[in-house]
Formats: structure tokens, sequence, C-alpha cells
């Protein structure tokens, strides 16, 4: 580790040190180190690059005895610790010890083998690192976004299916209103064509009353008595609509079919299109019956308008039969010049009975 601040050579005091001895604990320059390394004494001490060393741990008397305050000599085994030549004949008395570069040599190997193991465990946190960061992560995502995709899904699948159902209800109530609105419209249809009817004989009735001449008013209330005969009844008031209601029951037990054929990996798409065509069927079928029942009205109101006209006819056959004039000889047959109608003269005064215009008297005819 360098230093920020350079020191001065011990020796000479006044070259930068470069190197640095670590028993006598000084720095030296390249020219004081070649005279410290020719002492004979000095040989053994131990020189490194001053800018590669940490001069806080060399310099803080952790090279020398702590309680003899002498440099570390040897290695006592017992203890394993370093100790001092005053140490040997004193607390470690007895002990076996052993020289420093010897147990040094040793940890050194140790120390090799431990910067190997670590730095293949470095390796090995590194490619953790990488995956967990890369490979984790892609993976974390990729299969969240699948997911996510999965509800939205599965949700839009169902969505449309509650749609789908939605719609079905909608149609079918719309349908019937439909049919049950052209039914409503034609009875008021209908009851107004009756209304109408009603309304000119009501008319006509009232026109003829104001007619003095009792012959003319016998003439005109006898066509509008017809009239009145040919009148239809008077409409009944037909049912209240009726809109059927929802079944939610059969609503929410469609759904959950759906939910657990979804469930139960079944061919949704069969069920859905036998339901969809069960369904547009009951539809059909409901438009039928509905369509069948207003037919069926109509055709009865039909035949009772009929077999009121075939009544009226058949009575009026039989009052035609009554009362066809006598062609003898005490009657006289002439032609109204105003009508062209026939009339039969019985008594001494004749009318048209079809204008009721005064054709003449018996005795003039005669």
């Amino acid at each position: 580790m360098a230093q920020t601040s350079a020191q001065k050579c011990y020796i000479c005091t006044e070259k930068n040190g470069v190197f640095y001895c670590y028993e006598c604990q000084h720095a030296l320059c390249a020219v004081c180190r070649e005279r410290h390394d020719k002492v004979p004494a000095l040989s053994g001490h131990t020189i490194a690059d001053i800018n590669v060393i940490d001069l806080s741990n060399v310099q803080n008397d952790k090279t020398r005895c702590i309680t003899h305050d002498k440099e570390y000599q040897f290695y006592c085994v017992k203890c394993s610790d370093l100790i001092c030549v005053k140490c040997v004949t004193s607390s470690h008395k007895g002990h076996s010890f052993s020289d420093i570069s010897e147990i040094v040599s040793e940890k050194r190997k140790t120390a090799q083998t431990a910067l190997q193991k670590l730095k293949c465990k470095i390796e090995v946190i590194s490619s953790v690192e990488d995956t967990v960061g890369v490979k984790h992560l892609e993976k974390l995502q990729y299969d969240s976004q699948k997911v996510i995709t999965d509800i939205e899904s599965t949700f839009k699948e169902l969505h449309l299916f509650t749609k789908s159902k939605e719609d079905i209800k909608k149609t079918e109530v719309e349908d019937n209103e439909r049919i049950q609105q052209e039914s409503i419209e034609l009875f008021l249809k209908t009851t107004g064509i009756i209304h109408d009817r009603y309304a000119q004989v009501v008319t006509a009735l009232q026109n003829i009353l104001c007619e003095k001449h009792d012959v003319t008013f016998y003439k005109l209330y006898r066509d509008i008595d017809n009239d009145i005969t040919f009148l239809d009844d008077i409409p009944k008031e037909p049912m209240l609509p009726s809109v059927p209601s929802l079944d939610k029951t059969m609503f929410y037990t469609e759904i959950l079919e759906y939910i657990q054929s979804k469930t139960e990996n079944r061919d949704v798409d069969v069920k859905e299109a036998k339901l969809n065509a069960e369904s547009t069927e009951n539809r059909r079928l409901q438009i039928v019956i509905i369509d069948m029942e207003s037919k069926y009205a109509k055709k009865e109101r039909e035949n009772e308008s009929l077999t009121k006209e075939i009544k009226v006819l058949q009575e009026r056959e039989e009052s035609q039969d009554h009362t066809t004039p006598d062609t003898s000889d005490d009657s006289i047959c002439m032609t109204c010049a105003n009508c062209s109608d026939y009339s039969y003269m019985y008594s001494h005064a004749i009318y048209c009975e079809g204008c009721g215009e005064h054709m003449g008297n018996r005795v003039n005819m005669m």
C-alpha cells in the first residue's frame, strides 16, 4: 500500500526512502540500502519496497514483544505465539519452539491455499450474482408477465361469455317486446276500425232522427239497423303484456358451469355452441308460439265476425221469404222513375220501397 507522504532515509536523512527494513523499522534510500546489506549483523533483515507496504501496520510495535520490548526471535509451538529471547527463559520456559521462518513458510503456504480457495469462491459468488441478477430477474419478469397475460386472457374469456349471455338475454326481451308491441298495435288498429264503424252508425242515426217524414225515416233506419246488426262486439281488453323476468339462478348456474368446464379442461366451445343453439332455438320457438297465438286470436275474431254475418244473412233470407209481395191481380207492380226500383201497390197509395217516392194512387192506375 503506497504512502501519501514520503519518508526520508534514516541514515543519510537527505534522500527519500524507497525501502523499508522491518527489523530496523527505518526507511532507506537505494544507496544506504546497499550499505545496510554490507553490515554482517544486518544481513538477515527483511527489506521491502516502501511503496507496497502499509507503514501504519509495521510501525506500531507489532514486530516486538509487548512484554519485554524485544524483537520476536522464535515461535512457541505449545502456545502458537511469537516470542522473544527473554520469553524463552521466562513465561515460555520449557516449551518447544521453532524458528519463525519455518512457521511463516508453513503459514504462507496455508495462506496461498486459502487465497486460491477464496478466489474460487469469489468466482462462484460472481457467477451466482450474475445468475441471480440476470437469469433470475429475467425468469421472474417473464413468468410474472406470463401469469398476468393468463389472468387477462381468462378474465377476457369470462367477460366474453357473460357478455354473450347478456346479449342473448337482451335479445330475448327485445324480441318479446317487438312481438307484443305488434300484437298491441294490431289490436289498436282493429279497435280503431270498429270505433270508426260505430261512429259512422251513430252519425247516421243522429242524421235520420232529424228526418220529419215517417216513411223516409223508416227506410233509412232499416238500412242503418242492418249496419248495427253487422257491428262487431266491443273488443275485450287483452291481457297486460308480460315480460319474462331474468332467471338469475339459471344465469349464475350457466356461469358456474362455464367456469367448472374450464377447470376440468372440457371442450367449452362445443358446450357454448350447444347452449347458444338451444337458446336460439328457444327464442325461435317462443317467437313462433307468440306469432301463432296472435294469428289464432285474429282467426277467432274473423270467425266470430263471419258467424254474425251468416246469422244476419239467414235472418234476412227468412224475412224476405215471409214478406214476398203478392203478384195476383189485386196488386200492381210499378217501376220508380226516381230510383228504378220495383214496387207493388196493395192499397190506394203507391210509394217506392227503395227511395220512398210517391208513385201515384190505385184509382189513377185502374
